[in-house]
């Protein structure tokens, strides 16, 4: 089946809190118009919600979200962002938050600079080595 989004989505897990329901979850994919949150526990259709949003670098933002339709066996939701243009704050939040998304069309065309380069040999591509379960997390001096 096409995609029939305009707005590109973009993978990406990010720590979600919904205050009024007290359930977390992690987004699988964001856009401009909303996200898509795995979360443990059955959410009901149709409702607006506020939700904290934690960005990378950013902070944790707070946006509103009506929820559009839910995930298979109620894995998670996908919500639809709900700009509020008449409190100010909540415009403020989408402003960041569409500001951000900017930076991760600029982040994918670097990942796709930098395999290209490792396609032409002109880089090895560098991976972490897998972290033993009890390694110690160096501490800041």
């Amino acid at each position: 089946m096409p995609e029939r989004r305009k707005i590109p989505r973009y993978p990406a897990k990010f720590r979600v809190y919904f205050p009024s329901f007290n359930i977390w979850g992690n987004t699988s994919n964001i856009s401009l118009d909303g996200c898509y949150v795995a979360v443990d526990v059955p959410m009901s259709q149709g409702f607006i919600t506020d939700l904290l949003l934690e960005l990378p670098v950013v902070g944790v933002i707070a946006l509103k979200g009506y929820i559009q339709h839910l995930g298979k066996e109620n894995s998670g939701a996908g919500l639809q962002f709900v700009q509020v243009r008449f409190e100010f704050a909540e415009s403020d939040y989408f402003n960041l938050y569409s500001q951000f998304l900017k930076t991760i069309s600029q982040l994918e065309k670097i990942r796709a600079d930098y395999m290209d380069l490792v396609h032409q040999d002109r880089l090895k591509l560098c991976t972490m080595p897998i972290e033993p379960e009890n390694a110690e997390t160096p501490s800041a001096s």
